[in-house]
């Protein structure tokens, strides 16, 4: 027992400012947890949108329902680019009073946990003494430690400007330039679509094409926003989106091959594809998978096709190999000039919790644990390490995603204000619920599309662990359902 913990009132960290950390700290507060501090390791908040501010940076989901049920907005476009979604999480920081308890460029490197106090030391790179948290609140997601391809994870004799498209160099002027991008996923189609307009010449490198969907991205009209100001018009909208998303992912019909929305979407792909590229029989060949539709993730975009036309584009159909002084060597041995060079390359997406140790029960390091297969009992409670609650963590990548930062902030929030008043310690998955858990999750994964090609849903092993194959609905009702006979409360 741990008499002097168990007197404590819930002293909890959280780890990230973005969608998910916020989600977390207004659940707290809404149990009527105030005692919380927020680490970020930026100068800001945001998280994601705070990172990815690169030209044409936009949501793929409409701002209705990337957004959180509780705060509506004016949105000036059906989906926001990123300075809107920082403007929106800066409001609604601000309209919860979350600031003052935000530490700024502080950012985590190790997350300890004590067997006699049953309590969390965090230890930051500043050197300060946080003192303890009953609870850790992890928010930092899984699309956040860049991926470098070989040729760029040293130092280079290239002479012009390089970046990632989650680190990109402010300032950063494409005006007139030779601009290289590499990688065609959905960071790649936003850029793209800029350097076009901007640069004098844009090339492309791919080493596969992916399945792509109109976008539907425009802004609202003077009207539509008149009307969405109103509540009733917004919440209509918002479960209209969010109704949409639920029956498209009923029993997984669209990450299964025979599954209705798998097949409807596409033939919508191809038939996109001949719209927009029929009189470029060169280009329609470049561009068309060989995998099947959604076994990696579809692009949306308006105006990647359009853009492939211009005469400024060139599609190199192979990936960088190297760097020279003056631009880029490609897989078949052709050099390019260029001023610029993007990477696209996405991120180190089965990397969870990539930025930091997490040390639990009896000295478990986490990440030994995982053996390089990361999971987690509603992507959310790991056995060993109590106390401890990720946001977005494995298996929970889905859609609408803020939907679910709302359910895993709620059982999160819950579970660690009935620990409080019962006057318990420690808050623990039950072993048997997260082999159960994830067994039933593992079998329905494998009969899904995400296991038949290499993709960022995947282990190096191949294990899918990063989405998840049905509804919100049905992960929202899961997480209200099992969080009582899964979860134990102990001293």
């Amino acid at each position: 027992m741990a008499p002097a913990a168990s007197r404590r009132r819930a002293r909890v960290a959280i780890i990230g400012s973005g969608f998910s950390g916020i989600a977390a700290a207004i659940a707290l507060k809404k149990r009527g947890i105030e005692d919380f501090t927020i680490f970020e390791q930026s100068p800001g908040l945001g998280g994601t949108w705070w990172h990815n501010r690169y030209p044409g940076a936009e949501v793929d989901l409409e701002s209705h329902i990337y957004s959180f049920s509780f705060e509506r907005y004016d949105w000036s476009r059906t989906h926001a680019g990123w300075q809107e979604l920082q403007g929106y999480l800066e409001h609604v920081a601000r309209k919860w009073d979350l600031h003052r308890h935000i530490l700024f460029n502080e950012k985590v490197e190790n997350v300890t946990w004590s067997d006699p106090n049953h309590d969390y030391v965090l230890s930051t790179e500043s050197g300060v003494d946080h003192g303890r948290f009953t609870a850790v609140v992890s928010a930092v997601g899984f699309l956040n430690i860049p991926l470098y391809p070989p040729f760029a994870r040293e130092q280079t004799d290239y002479q012009g400007a390089l970046c990632h498209t989650s680190r990109w160099i402010d300032g950063l002027d494409m005006t007139g330039k030779s601009i290289g991008v590499v990688g065609t996923g959905s960071s790649a189609v936003q850029v793209v679509t800029e350097a076009e307009k901007m640069g004098s010449e844009v090339k492309i490198f791919q080493l596969e094409p992916n399945w792509i969907l109109p976008k539907g991205s425009r802004d609202f009209t003077e009207n539509e926003r008149k009307l969405n100001r109103l509540a009733p018009v917004y919440a209509w909208r918002r479960f209209k989106l969010y109704t949409g998303y639920d029956m498209r992912q009923y029993r997984a019909s669209h990450a299964r091959s025979d599954g209705r929305t798998n097949r409807i979407k596409r033939e919508q792909s191809l038939a996109f594809m001949q719209r927009e590229l029929g009189d470029r029989p060169d280009l329609m060949e470049l561009v068309t998978p060989t995998f099947a539709y959604e076994a990696r993730r579809t692009v949306v975009s308006d105006t990647y096709y359009a853009a492939l036309k211009s005469p400024k584009v060139t599609l190199v159909p192979h990936g960088v190999k190297g760097l020279t002084r003056t631009g880029a060597v490609d897989a078949n041995g052709d050099e390019h000039d260029l001023d610029i060079i993007i990477l696209a390359t996405g991120f180190d997406a089965a990397n969870y919790l990539g930025n930091y140790r997490v040390t639990g029960e009896n000295g478990a390091d986490l990440h030994t644990q995982w053996e390089g297969e990361p999971e987690a009992f509603l992507g959310t409670m790991i056995p060993g390490f109590p106390n401890f609650f990720m946001m977005y963590g494995p298996n929970t990548n889905s859609i609408p995603l803020v939907s679910f930062y709302e359910a895993q902030a709620d059982f999160t929030a819950s579970l660690i204000a009935r620990a409080a008043k019962k006057g318990k310690t420690k808050i623990s998955i039950r072993r048997s619920a997260f082999l159960i858990y994830n067994d039933w999750l593992q079998d329905a994964l494998r009969k899904t599309v995400w296991a038949t090609t290499r993709n960022y849903f995947q282990a190096g092993s191949g294990k899918i662990v990063s989405q998840w194959p049905f509804s919100a609905t049905a992960y929202i009702t899961l997480t209200k359902v099992l969080r009582r006979p899964a979860v134990k409360l102990d001293n």
